[in-house]
């Protein structure tokens, strides 16, 4: 193991890098930011939905200590050798919980579109929490952008942006290669009825349509989705839709009316309100920079 790795696996230390580069050239991979740290005492706190409305992702490699994640309601404990998958604008918060020593981490915070689109669907498709041994190639890519960044070799935006790719992509071959023909029946079909949900999230579905796609019950579907979602599937689509929306009010230029359309809501007034309700200020001031 190397001065750098003993550093990052096995000591504490603090090492934290911001990338600005000049966008002379229209690129759709790039780094925003990495580094590595040790959190102990110190408030470590933050919230997906309180971050701005600029797009990005974050993957943070656990390899020490625990920290907490909850995302979409779900509580997770992150131990060493788990990974967090995560976007921003979305509803999750992670933090180092008082009782938990330490948490040390190294992490990747990632723009543009391709990178972006790649992740989300890693996200979407694997989850947002994922297990990766040190010596797998999304591992040792990490350490070598890390590594890069550290002794200033990252001089330059296509520099950044070819690892940063090469990163993506081996994470989600990675992903790809070890869920093949071993995901849970229950997790295969709820990961479909999630996708009819994208879809179709613009019509009148419900939990029995989602039942009925799952080839379930509704009382038993209803049972399988909050055992592996920890929500109920009626607020997991409201969730969906609500999340859509932010993404719609970021990106897009279409009326209020429209998205509220486009993610499912047929009155916008309860559109507004259920905004309202879950993220405590209108939707038309969230796309005015109401959050961040």
């Amino acid at each position: 193991m190397s001065e750098f790795e003993t550093t990052l696996f096995e000591r504490d230390g603090n090492w934290n890098g911001t990338f600005l580069f000049p966008r002379t050239v229209p690129l759709h991979s790039m780094l925003a930011g990495c580094g590595y740290e040790t959190r102990r005492t110190e408030k470590y706190d933050f919230d997906g939905l309180q971050r701005g409305q600029s797009e990005f992702a974050i993957f943070q490699y656990t390899v020490g200590g625990e920290g907490s994640l909850e995302y979409e309601g779900v509580l997770y404990r992150m131990h060493a050798g788990e990974a967090m998958i995560l976007h921003v604008p979305h509803r999750h918060r992670y933090f180092l919980d008082p009782r938990s020593a330490f948490w040390r981490h190294c992490y990747l915070t990632i723009s543009g579109a391709d990178a972006i689109r790649i992740l989300r669907e890693a996200e979407s498709r694997f989850g947002p929490v994922t297990t990766l041994p040190k010596d797998s190639a999304p591992v040792r890519k990490m350490i070598g952008i890390l590594a890069s960044a550290q002794s200033g070799q990252l001089k330059t935006a296509c520099t950044a942006s070819a690892l940063t790719y090469d990163f993506v992509t081996s994470l989600y071959d990675f992903l790809s290669a070890g869920s093949a023909g071993r995901e849970p029946m229950n997790r295969q079909l709820l990961r479909k009825v999630h996708q009819f949900c994208l879809n179709h999230l613009a019509e009148d579905i419900d939990v029995s349509q989602m039942a009925k796609e799952a080839g379930c019950s509704r009382a038993h579907f209803s049972r399988i989705f909050k055992q592996a979602y920890g929500v109920p599937p009626a607020q997991f689509l409201t969730d969906l839709r609500l999340s859509s929306a932010i993404r719609m009010l970021q990106m897009e230029f279409c009326s209020i009316k429209e998205i509220s359309v486009r993610c499912g809501f047929r009155d916008v007034s309860y559109f507004c309100k259920v905004f309202r309700k879950h993220h405590g200020i209108s939707p038309e001031k969230f796309r005015q920079g109401g959050i961040g």
